[in-house]
């Protein structure tokens, strides 16, 4: 991976320099960004992880560390798009596949902190998740957290990479579909049952 990352930043440099002779500055620094886009996650990712700031509940849900009562979730970055994902299988099967550990991640998660008696709000920004499917896991719709859709659209690069590659063709993501939800750990709780089934029925 170390000898993958090297060789596309030496061709994003040697980019960055032929528009740069050709006076197309923009250009180049446009590919530069993409570039430092889709190998963030590369970096950032495993960096977060081992100072504490960021968890798996499963290979595809991330989460930050609880700050004032609030659980930010994530789905899978590109990095585990790249090393997680079955490229022989179709792209039905892949989506199905990240979905599963969806429900996967949110059964550990409840596991996790379901002891606790500090009361603990989740909340999942995502252009994913509908708002149908977010009810059933226990979710409601909230104001749509204007950062969030900020960075989504910062990472447009990354996440076009990402969700062409979960469904085994070029797809572009609808940021317009990004929504922000919340629920309480208590409302996760009580759809346990209903996230096992889901679940199981998934596997099956």
């Amino acid at each position: 991976m170390l000898y993958a990352i090297g060789i596309t930043v030496i061709l994003g440099i040697l980019a960055f320099l032929l528009f740069w002779w050709l006076h197309l500055l923009f250009v180049g620094i446009l590919i530069c960004f993409i570039l430092i886009t889709l190998l963030a996650p590369f970096v950032d990712v495993p960096g977060m992880v081992k100072a504490g700031k960021l968890s798996y509940h499963s290979v595809f849900l991330l989460a930050e560390a609880p700050k004032d009562g609030v659980l930010n979730l994530h789905g899978g970055t590109l990095f585990d798009y790249v090393y997680v994902l079955d490229f022989k299988a179709s792209g039905k099967a892949r989506t199905a596949f990240i979905l599963q550990h969806y429900l996967e991640g949110l059964l550990h998660l409840i596991a996790t902190y379901e002891q606790q008696e500090a009361p603990l709000t989740l909340r999942w920004t995502s252009y994913i998740v509908n708002q149908r499917t977010a009810a059933r896991l226990g979710f409601k719709p909230q104001p749509k957290d204007g950062l969030q859709q900020l960075i989504l659209a910062f990472n447009y690069g990354n996440l076009l990479v990402s969700n062409s590659l979960a469904k085994g063709k070029l797809s572009f993501p609808k940021l317009s579909a990004t929504q922000t939800y919340e629920a309480s750990l208590e409302d996760l709780m009580v759809r346990k049952a209903y996230i096992k089934q889901l679940l199981k029925r998934m596997q099956g």
